[in-house]
C-alpha cells in the first residue's frame, strides 16, 4: 500500500486539510484511497505515539511492536485502498515540548524514523508545509495561550529567534531520515495561493472542489488580544475542558473594534526572520527535496 504522511506542521492549515479530506472520504474510496480521522488517529495512535517516542532508543524492543499493533489496525479498516492518507500535525511533536527544549521540532527525524520503521513493507511517501516565521510563532504561541499553557510571548519568542534551529534543520533532519526523494514540502504561502494543489499532491487523481469561505473559516480565526484578555483573566477559574471551549468560542467572539491580533511588529527583527526564511529554502532546495513555494 502507498502511505502518504502529512506531518504538519502546526498552524499551517492542518486542520482544514483534514477537514476537506475526511468531508471527501466518499471521493477519495471511489479513487482507491482510505482517509481516517484526525480524532481516531489521535486516539488510537498519536497520543501513544507521542508518549512513546520518548522512550527510544532504550525501550524500543517493548514500544515498537506496541506501536505497529496500533498503527496496522487503522491500516486494517483501509486494506481495500491502494493509497492511505495519514494526517496528524502531532506526528513531529507538540508545540509545548518545542517551547521547552528551545528548538523547533527537535526530535522530527527520530519519529520520521520511528513511523518509517512502523510503516515498513509500505511505499511511504511524507509531506510538511513550513510558514514564515512571525506568522507561525504568533499563532503557535497563541495556540498554547488558549489553553492556559503559554510563557509570555516575547520569551516564547525569543526561544526560537533567527540564529536559532530553524526550518531548514527540521526539513534537514526529516529528509535525512527518510531520504530526500520520498520527501514533498511545500509554504504555507503557496498553499493559501491555490489550496487545491495540496490536495492534488496528498491525493493525486482525485479532484474535489475547495470552498474558500471554509478555508478563511478555519485557517484565519486566532485569539485576539481582547480574547487572550479575557482567556487570562479567567483561566485560574475553569478547568482545562472548559478553558479549551471558552477559547474556541473567542476565537469567533464578535468583539468592538479596535481588536487587535498578536503580532511582531519590530522591523529590524521582522528583516532578520524573513533573511533566515529566505535563506532556509535555498538549504532546502539544495537537499533535493520535493519544493514547492510561492
Amino acid at each position: 500500500m502507498k502511505i502518504h504522511v502529512h506531518l504538519g506542521v502546526h498552524k499551517t492549515a492542518t486542520t482544514f486539510i483534514q477537514s476537506q479530506l475526511h468531508d471527501n472520504r466518499a471521493l477519495l474510496a471511489g479513487g482507491q484511497i482510505g482517509f481516517a480521522g484526525i480524532w481516531a488517529v489521535r486516539r488510537q495512535f498519536t497520543n501513544a505515539f507521542d508518549r512513546l517516542s520518548w522512550l527510544e532508543p532504550i525501550w524500543r524492543r517493548v514500544t515498537r511492536p506496541r506501536l505497529a499493533r496500533k498503527l496496522q489496525a487503522i491500516l486494517a479498516n483501509h486494506k481495500k485502498a491502494e493509497t492511505f492518507i495519514l494526517s496528524d500535525e502531532n506526528l513531529l511533536g507538540l508545540i509545548s515540548a518545542n517551547y521547552w527544549l528551545g528548538r523547533l521540532y527537535p526530535r522530527a527525524g527520530l519519529r520520521v524514523r520511528m513511523l518509517d520503521d512502523l510503516l515498513k513493507g509500505h511505499d511511504v511517501r511524507y509531506f510538511i508545509s513550513l510558514r514564515r516565521y512571525p506568522d507561525y510563532l504568533t499563532s503557535s504561541w497563541l495556540q498554547l495561550a488558549s489553553r492556559g499553557k503559554a510563557p509570555p510571548f516575547e520569551k516564547y519568542r525569543a526561544r526560537f529567534g533567527p540564529d536559532k534551529h530553524g526550518w531548514a534543520e527540521v526539513v534537514g533532519d526529516i529528509a535525512r531520515a527518510c531520504g530526500p526523494e520520498r520527501l514533498t514540502v511545500w509554504t504555507y504561502d503557496w498553499f493559501s495561493d491555490d489550496p487545491a494543489r495540496v490536495f492534488e499532491l496528498l491525493a493525486p487523481g482525485v479532484s474535489f472542489a475547495v470552498p474558500d469561505e471554509e478555508l478563511r473559516r478555519d485557517v484565519l480565526p486566532s485569539l485576539t488580544l481582547k480574547g487572550l484578555k479575557v482567556i487570562t483573566q479567567v483561566k485560574d477559574h475553569l478547568s482545562e475542558i472548559e478553558l479549551k471551549r471558552l477559547s474556541r468560542l473567542m476565537r469567533t467572539f464578535p468583539f468592538d473594534e479596535p481588536n487587535l491580533r498578536l503580532e511582531i511588529t519590530d522591523a529590524a527583527l521582522l528583516a532578520a526572520y524573513e533573511q533566515k526564511y529566505q535563506a532556509d529554502l535555498i538549504k532546502i532546495r539544495a537537499l533535493g527535496v520535493d519544493l514547492h513555494t510561492e
